[in-house]
């Protein structure tokens, strides 16, 4: 029970105050998000393909079918460093990162829809080294959402193709696998 000015709130678990905030004691400690996961493909690159798929520095688009064979370019002639990307996710690996280096490791969790692809596996190859959990639907019909990461000069430009990322069904949450997560 919390009484606030004009209100008493009935809550299932314990309550406490912390310099006013309002937290739930039974909070594991856990966090998890959901969103578009991506496979960030990081490389440095010249003028040349920036000119190649009309990309402008320091700017942010979503891929058109130009912008397609760019992911693969990438891999095969710039040497890319893959990282577990898209915003949320971002976020759940940073949160992780910071438990982790205060002794709480294993604390978060992600969902979201990829590929049955090499960049899925990818993708959750590199989630899973920066200590993330996730549990991904899985698309076999649709590849894995990427993200190229065009550095030059201290800058970059990125072009988000969201492909899988925009087919997550909310029918994942009912999985034993995911009722774990967010139950627990």
């Amino acid at each position: 029970e919390h009484r606030t000015n004009t209100t008493t709130l009935t809550y299932k678990y314990p309550l406490k105050y912390i310099e006013g905030i309002l937290i739930m004691s039974k909070f594991s400690g856990s966090l998890m998000g959901m969103g578009n996961p991506l496979l960030d493909i990081s490389a440095e690159v010249g003028q040349d393909i920036l000119d190649k798929y009309d990309v402008k520095m320091d700017n942010a688009i979503l891929a058109e079918e130009k912008h397609v064979p760019i992911y693969k370019e990438l891999v095969d002639n710039h040497s890319p460093q893959f990282i577990a990307g898209g915003a949320t996710q971002n976020s759940i690996r940073v949160a992780q990162w910071i438990m982790t280096a205060n002794g709480k490791s294993g604390q978060s969790a992600y969902m979201g829809c990829v590929g049955t692809d090499q960049f899925g596996k990818q993708l959750e190859e590199c989630a899973a080294a920066d200590g993330v959990k996730v549990h991904y639907m899985k698309d076999e019909s649709t590849p894995t959402g990427t993200c190229a990461v065009l550095v030059k000069g201290g800058e970059r430009s990125l072009i988000a193709n969201l492909a899988a990322a925009n087919n997550f069904k909310p029918s994942h949450l009912e999985t034993a696998e995911s009722k774990s997560i967010y139950e627990s």
